[in-house]
């Protein structure tokens, strides 16, 4: 173990696993550091849902990032489980979202303009009796969908599992602790200070600590708003064939996963640090499940789970340097496609940390936007 490493990341998740991965493959010695473990997290209890549909604007900064996540996702598939040895059911599915109400089918119609325009793949629209057509099982609720071609599903935590195995298989070391802050030499930063007083110090640091980004305010000197937006999910073993299509509407979806199971959900909630599942949330979203596919009644609940996700004010990842400290990068912020953009941020991270230029553009998603140094 490096007792000085190239690079300290702190967090396990995968935005975390992801960067520690490309640089040990670029031959940087890399000690990450978790509190808990690998994708204990957001990372192991998410969706892991990828779909390059991120918004309606040709002019959304997620976009490039978004593109390059399709890409990458797609090479790590043909790479990643030889190198680590976790098959973590990587697979293509075509996503149907619907509308169930004219308001609905509306934002839907602006969505499938423009996608028709710009989306890289193909989209289909499809009217009231085409929806029930291409699943009869759908309630009279559903009025309108669209169709898009290139989502995508892994098992989340098989998926940063493989990363961070892989990272392991490459020369990176996990430390099971937690930072409780930084030290300084000439103004900058040289070492992350750990619970027991240890000091580790590196050449770079890359912050993926996921929403407990916000401690970086006290470590580094700036305004880190990022905090949790709970998610809850639910593992139905539903009767009848699995679903053909991955479904979603609002902020909810259905999908059978290979498992057998069926999973759905899912809530956004403002409480805090809680990660409790609760009955408040499995209630919401049954009603919600129910309502666009009522065979789902008869459901038997499998599993029941709960999760944070990082978000910033305004919606967006946060990714490349910490304003007014050198050699510390930030990536965070990911929302509810952590999974999804997680190793297009990590790709990008690790290109800054090399010193080289990233070949994604994400200006518009750097740290600086805030209101800057306190």
């Amino acid at each position: 173990m490096p007792d000085s490493p190239d690079v300290v990341i702190v967090g396990g998740g995968v935005v975390g696993c992801a960067t520690a991965y490309f640089l040990a493959l670029e031959g940087k010695s890399v000690t990450l550091i978790e509190r808990d473990s690998v994708a204990s997290h957001a990372s192991g209890f998410a969706y892991g849902g990828l779909s390059p549909i991120v918004g309606i604007i040709e002019d959304d900064p997620v976009l490039p990032l978004s593109e390059a996540a399709d890409a990458i996702h797609k090479e790590l598939a043909e790479r990643l489980p030889g190198e680590s040895g976790v098959e973590y059911e990587y697979r293509r599915k075509t996503s149907l979202t619907v509308a169930t109400n004219p308001v609905e089918v509306d934002a839907l119609k602006e969505s499938y303009e423009w996608l028709r325009a710009h989306y890289k793949g193909g989209v289909s629209w499809h009217d009231e009796a085409s929806v029930h057509a291409l699943e009869p099982r759908v309630g009279p609720s559903v009025i309108a969908g669209l169709m898009a071609d290139r989502s995508g599903e892994v098992e989340p935590y098989k998926f940063t599992l493989a990363l961070w195995q892989a990272a392991e298989r490459a020369g990176a070391v996990m430390r099971n602790a937690e930072v409780v802050g930084v030290s300084r030499k000439a103004g900058n930063i040289s070492a992350v200070r750990l619970e027991s007083g240890e000091e580790i110090e590196a050449g770079a640091f890359v912050l993926a600590a996921g929403p407990w980004m916000g401690k970086t305010t006290e470590w580094l000197g700036i305004d880190m708003p990022i905090s949790p937006l709970k998610g809850q999910i639910l593992r139905l073993q539903a009767p009848g064939d699995p679903l053909a299509v991955s479904l979603s509407w609002g902020h909810n979806y259905a999908t059978t996963k290979p498992d057998g199971l069926l999973w759905c959900g899912t809530t956004e909630e403002r409480v805090g640090f809680d990660e409790t599942p609760s009955a408040l949330g499995r209630d919401t979203i049954m009603s919600s499940v129910v309502e666009v596919l009522p065979y789902l009644e008869d459901a038997e609940l499998v599993h029941h789970t709960a999760c944070l996700r990082p978000v910033a004010p305004d919606g967006l990842p946060v990714v490349g340097h910490a304003p007014n400290n050198d050699g510390v990068f930030i990536a965070s912020g990911t929302g509810r496609k952590g999974i999804f953009l997680g190793p297009a941020m990590a790709r990008v991270t690790a290109d800054m940390v090399i010193g080289n230029t990233p070949s994604v553009d994400v200006t518009g998603l750097s740290a600086a936007r805030f209101s800057g140094v306190r």
